[in-house]
């Protein structure tokens, strides 16, 4: 599945899963290339954005086989520590 955001000039994937026994054949795939070809005949999108942690290499591969640019690096600042919960 992917859920996707639909903006005026740029969609956004904001999610893209595919159950674990089901990875690897091509449906991450597909339903981007759907998505894409649903925005070009739309014809007024200029770019699907999607993003992905730094450590998952996997989906970085995926989405250079299909082909997306990387453009940005984001950085963030965490609020609480996603282990044990204590604040910075």
């Amino acid at each position: 599945m992917i859920i996707y955001d639909c903006g005026p000039e740029n969609w956004s994937i904001l999610l893209g899963y595919v159950l674990p026994e089901h990875r690897w054949k091509g449906i991450c795939t597909a339903l981007f290339y759907a998505l894409r070809d649903k925005a070009q005949e739309q014809g007024n999108i200029f770019s699907i954005l999607s993003g992905t942690h730094l450590n998952n290499l996997a989906a970085q591969a995926a989405f250079e086989a299909q082909r997306r640019t990387k453009e940005y690096i984001m950085y963030s600042y965490p609020l609480k520590d996603m282990g044990d919960g204590k604040s910075h």
